[in-house]
């Protein structure tokens, strides 16, 4: 239990900083903003109906928000199974409480 406790601190840290770190950077898409940062820049509807090509540039920041949003999601899903863990520990212990190592 007191890996479980330890590991979920330390995601939920890296998840906070993560995410302040994706809301600083821009890539200079007008639809980003301090709200939609958890979105990928494919989310965002063009008002362009025709299709201009981007600027390669702006091409390599924008895959390079979308790995770190990957992986903010990534890290938001691993907080969520450690959570689970952690309460099923937790209801374990509440229930028996003899001290056994979980595994």
């Amino acid at each position: 239990m007191l890996i479980v406790s330890v590991l979920l601190v330390v995601f939920f840290f890296t998840f906070k900083s993560l995410a302040s770190y994706i809301k600083k950077i821009r890539t200079g898409d007008p639809n980003e903003s301090d709200i939609t940062y958890w979105m990928f820049s494919y989310d965002f509807k063009s008002p362009n109906k025709d299709w201009v090509p981007e600027n390669k540039d702006l091409l390599v920041k924008k895959r390079a928000r979308n790995f770190l949003v990957f992986i903010l999601y990534l890290i938001a899903f691993v907080i969520f199974l450690l959570l689970n863990s952690f309460t099923s520990h937790l209801l374990n212990f509440i229930v028996n409480p003899q001290f056994s190592y979980p595994i």
